[in-house]
């Protein structure tokens, strides 16, 4: 007797949250880079900032390096975004 596995597996449903809407522009906008620190990301998050900032002058790009690893939460970032930011770039290593 074999015993064989189906390769497809099932996987669980998932809630599938909606996006936040797209900004019509970014001046006057502050923007959170938000590191999550996997090697070398600060340098990445700090130069992004650098060129994103070049580009866009009218915007204010701000870089904080998040508290724990990646899946743990940072409940005080993600409340100092929600009041003074309009949108985050969070950078991911590998």
């Amino acid at each position: 007797m074999i015993s064989v596995i189906n390769p497809r597996a099932q996987y669980p449903a998932t809630h599938q949250a909606p996006m936040a809407q797209r900004l019509d522009s970014l001046a006057g906008k502050t923007v959170y880079i938000v590191d999550v620190r996997w090697p070398y990301t600060h340098q990445f998050a700090e130069e992004m900032s650098a060129v994103l900032s070049g580009k866009y002058p009218d915007t204010s790009f701000v870089v904080r390096e998040k508290n724990g690893s990646y899946m743990e939460d940072d409940t005080a970032l993600w409340k100092e975004i929600q009041e003074q930011g309009h949108a985050v770039i969070m950078t991911v290593g590998h």
